[in-house]
């Protein structure tokens, strides 16, 4: 038996959260502003074609997701799936580098800052699975 050909679908609900972030301590991640938006077309490297579906998140920090938007139960942009094979969801995500209200001095102050982040799309459902 090819383990390639099994799959497991349930139905169940999707989030998205972020985690573990880290940074070099001078706030960039209060300046880098994220947008996931879930949707259809496009594909892993282009995003012709991608449609999102209506109720997208506004943008936030990576700060403010990290801390709003840490785990399952705080999760994101719930996907209620049918576990229907074939089942599929295309995601986007847009940054931005915010500097609203900043000095140029603050700006410059950012050169050379590093910031990393987990981001999560976790499938929990009741039901068990079946071949």
């Amino acid at each position: 038996m090819h383990r390639g050909d099994l799959f497991f679908q349930v139905p169940g609900e999707v989030r998205s959260y972020a985690q573990n972030l880290s940074s070099s301590a001078n706030g960039l991640e209060d300046h880098l502003m994220l947008q996931i938006e879930r949707g259809s077309g496009g594909t892993f490297n282009d995003c012709t074609g991608f449609t999102p579906d209506p109720g997208t998140l506004p943008a936030q920090s990576l700060s403010t997701l990290a801390k709003a938007n840490r785990d399952y139960a705080t999760g994101a942009s719930p996907w209620d799936t049918t576990g229907t094979r074939g089942e599929q969801k295309t995601y986007r995500g847009t940054w931005t580098f915010d500097t609203t209200g900043m000095t140029q001095q603050q700006v410059d102050a950012l050169q050379g800052s590093r910031v990393s982040v987990d981001l999560v799309w976790e499938l929990q459902s009741d039901e068990g699975p079946a071949a």
